[in-house]
């Protein structure tokens, strides 16, 4: 793959987790840290991704790795907790307050169960029979199976008052129907987002005609990476990570990717 900078290979990768090798002196950690965080990087057009034996990061952007995390599932973490963290700051879900969250078992959707369940919010989730019990132990108090049940008609006499939307088509249409008219919908980028009704329902939303829509791109965070760390610590959050593969395998890391929708994350480790 070729970065639009030039005819220089493109890095990719946005996930990071390692020890710190050096520091500036007034950096926030020392060498030996172990530490996590997102790359600034990991943009679409950026050539410096995290698929490196090295990288470089400001370490304001970092959180230390809790003693009770290894090096694998911290390095599952940052980008799924940032987005899923993101999402729910932006639908401004709060202690009580009822959650639905599509995709609870895959890496997004892993997340933000357990955050929001974390935050004190009621967390319904979908997602396919095999998953139920995953995503249950993962702190929802609802789990339904999407393709036995939508949650428009499982839902229709119990709104919500935030969604968290990582599907699109018709699971947006299906969600839009059971979320209070002064609730909050956050959406994670995917193929299946109807852009036209998005900005639709922009509009709508900020006229006070109906929920509130948001759309987000994941940004590295050093503030919420240190809440990441607290979670994982307090024992509140655990990685959820599908399989493992050498960073010489990173091809077949993302042909395993695409073969359907595997359950938590995909690592890759580097040889020591």
């Amino acid at each position: 793959m070729l970065s639009c900078h030039g005819l220089h290979p493109q890095i990719l990768g946005g996930d990071l987790a390692g020890v710190i090798e050096s520091a500036d002196a007034d950096s926030q950690m020392t060498k030996g840290d172990r530490v996590f965080g997102l790359s600034p990087d990991f943009t679409f057009t950026s050539k410096w991704g995290t698929y490196a034996e090295y990288a470089t990061i400001k370490s304001n952007l970092l959180a230390r790795i809790p003693d009770n995390t290894s090096f694998d599932e911290a390095a599952s973490l940052p980008l799924v907790c940032l987005t899923a963290m993101q999402a729910l700051e932006s639908a401004q879900v709060k202690p009580g307050q009822r959650v639905l969250i599509h995709g609870g078992s895959g890496g997004v959707g892993s997340a933000a169960v357990q955050i929001a369940k974390a935050w004190g919010a009621h967390v319904t989730s979908t997602c396919s029979s095999k998953n139920m019990q995953l995503v249950k132990e993962l702190g929802a108090d609802e789990v339904i199976d999407y393709r036995e049940q939508s949650v428009d008609q499982a839902f229709k006499d119990n709104p919500f008052d935030a969604v968290v939307d990582q599907i699109g088509g018709a699971t947006t249409t299906q969600s839009l129907a059971v979320l209070k008219k002064n609730g909050h919908i956050s959406f994670v980028l995917n193929e299946n987002l109807n852009y036209a009704k998005l900005t639709a329902g922009l509009a709508l939303g900020t006229l006070g005609l109906g929920p509130k829509y948001h759309l987000g791109f994941v940004k590295a965070d050093g503030r919420m990476m240190q809440e990441v760390a607290r979670l994982l610590s307090t024992g509140k959050l655990k990685a959820v990570i599908a399989k493992i593969f050498p960073l010489e395998e990173a091809a077949a890391a993302h042909e395993y990717l695409e073969t359907g929708h595997p359950s938590g994350k995909v690592v890759m480790t580097v040889s020591a």
